[in-house]
């Protein structure tokens, strides 16, 4: 049991109220928590987690087709500190924590170039808010196109994982959880696009893990991509749509039954 009491509590986010989590924006400062369920540790055995993004780098991606390539992703490096004590929190049903706070990223050089990454991070077109940039795939379903090349910023998805040299009566165990996948802005202007990648991402992939995703997205049914914009739309105004809007909605989307 112990592997899975390690967890991620809080996903990375940025501390303004208004934006969304899981994308960060280099620069910005962000924080996450990994909690240990269980308060069975030695005391003796100083427990210190420790932070890493894209540990293991991409899961391999499938071979590239005419429709997709993809392409090479940014690198990126935590600024501030990467390890921290666990520390008990208020009682003991809440186990030990570790909360990560006030970090930054800063996207690696690119030694081949002598001037960063960014010309190849920003090959491509974003996928733009749900529906205008994803393409309307067969049997009325929308899907999401990812061109011929690198992935764009708003299609790069990362991963941070937390580690931890667990020791208790002799028991030594390295624990690891990881976040969400998130997506690393530069700018105000791509967090719309981003965060429809996140959107699209949680709605359809089974495998949390799946940083290659948009090099190959499958197409959204409508049922599901509905039930999305209408806990888009009453997360915002407090109101999700009505059945007479999601049919106006579909009816633009792939006219009229």
């Amino acid at each position: 049991l112990c592997p899975s009491a390690f967890v991620v509590e809080h996903q990375p986010s940025t501390p303004n109220p208004f934006k969304r989590p899981l994308v960060l924006r280099t620069g910005s400062k962000f924080s996450s928590r990994a909690r240990l369920l269980v308060r069975l540790h030695d005391r003796n055995h100083h427990m210190e987690a420790k932070i890493h993004i894209d540990r293991s780098g991409p899961l391999p991606a499938p071979p590239p087709t005419t429709s997709s390539c993809p392409g090479r992703f940014r690198k990126f490096n935590i600024l501030t500190s990467s390890s921290k004590t666990l520390l008990a929190g208020d009682s003991p049903q809440e186990g030990l924590i570790c909360d990560f706070q006030y970090l930054t990223l800063k996207e690696q050089k690119d030694s081949r170039s002598g001037k960063g990454s960014k010309g190849a991070s920003e090959v491509g077109v974003g996928l733009g808010a749900v529906g205008t940039q994803r393409g309307l795939g067969p049997r009325g379903d929308c899907s999401a196109t990812s061109s011929q090349g690198p992935l764009a910023v708003t299609e790069e998805l990362h991963l941070i994982t937390f580690t931890l040299a667990y020791a208790y009566c002799g028991l030594e165990l390295e624990l690891e959880t990881s976040t969400l996948p998130f997506i690393i802005i530069s700018n105000n202007n791509q967090f719309s696009s981003a965060w429809a990648s996140i959107l699209w991402f949680n709605m359809l992939s089974s495998d949390p893990k799946a940083q290659h995703f948009f090099s190959a997205p499958p197409p959204a049914p409508w049922p599901c991509l509905s039930e999305v914009l209408s806990w888009q739309f009453e997360s915002v105004a407090e109101q999700g749509l009505s059945e007479n809007h999601l049919l106006m909605m579909a009816e633009k989307l792939f006219g009229k039954a």
